[in-house]
């Protein structure tokens, strides 16, 4: 009998551990979706709640909010331009990047809201005070847009974000990341920075996003630069 009593506690211990276990498991998990996923996630809700809202009510929304360069009329669009899309396939593309390259930057700075809130609004910034169609060059057959919508330019500033901090951290996550960041998405946004990028693609709102983005790397990256700085000052 005590020899069965036995077994069964020890089993019933061991039982105990393993729940335990999972338990922990589950809430790192959540805890770890919470933290770094769910801020990507939300705003792209918001894109599409937004699309949705425009596919039944019409085109009214991106006309009223949609970002028009040095027009008081479209100051709005600093704050508002990221949320609208012309198109399925316009939120689609902007989705999958969103994810991709917001993922990347959550997961390496953990501070995913406060470095897209500072893109967002300076790349919205940049882009009113500089934005087509007041430099536009684009060559014969390619129009520019007055009006900016959709989130390309937070993600341009994801991407050079991304290639900026790993060059300067030189952490390596960071750098795998930049190096991705450059094999799949480094041509075609060089060319999407340019005049010479399809017809009806805001280039300058993406010349302005990436240079928002750097711009915001060497800002969250200051502690590290200063940290680098006084170890070549200890060693010379």
């Amino acid at each position: 009998m005590s020899r069965a009593f036995q077994r069964s506690g020890a089993g019933d211990q061991i039982g105990s551990k393993s729940e335990d276990s999972w338990g922990s498991l589950s809430s790192d998990l959540r805890s770890t979706f919470g933290r770094t996923f769910l801020p990507v996630v939300v705003p792209m809700i918001g894109m599409w709640a937004v699309y949705l809202v425009m596919v039944f009510t019409g085109n009214w929304l991106n006309r009223a909010f949609g970002l028009q360069a040095r027009d008081v009329d479209g100051l709005l669009g600093i704050l508002f331009m990221p949320l609208l899309h012309g198109s399925l396939g316009h939120i689609l593309s902007n989705s999958m990047s969103w994810l991709v390259l917001g993922g990347m930057v959550s997961l390496l700075t953990r501070r995913f809201i406060s470095i897209t809130a500072v893109i967002w609004l300076l790349s919205g910034v940049l882009l009113w005070l500089g934005g087509t169609p007041w430099i536009c060059h684009a060559p014969e057959g390619f129009g520019c847009g007055r009006l900016h919508i959709g989130a390309s330019a937070v993600i341009y500033g994801f991407a050079t974000f991304l290639v900026a901090f790993g060059f300067i951290t030189r952490r390596i996550l960071a750098v795998v990341f930049s190096l991705a960041v450059l094999f799949l998405y480094g041509l075609s946004m060089l060319v999407g920075m340019t005049p010479i990028s399809p017809g009806g693609v805001s280039w300058s709102g993406h010349l302005a996003g990436a240079a928002a983005g750097v711009v915001v790397a060497f800002i969250f990256t200051r502690s590290a630069r200063a940290e680098r700085a006084s170890r070549r000052i200890a060693r010379g």
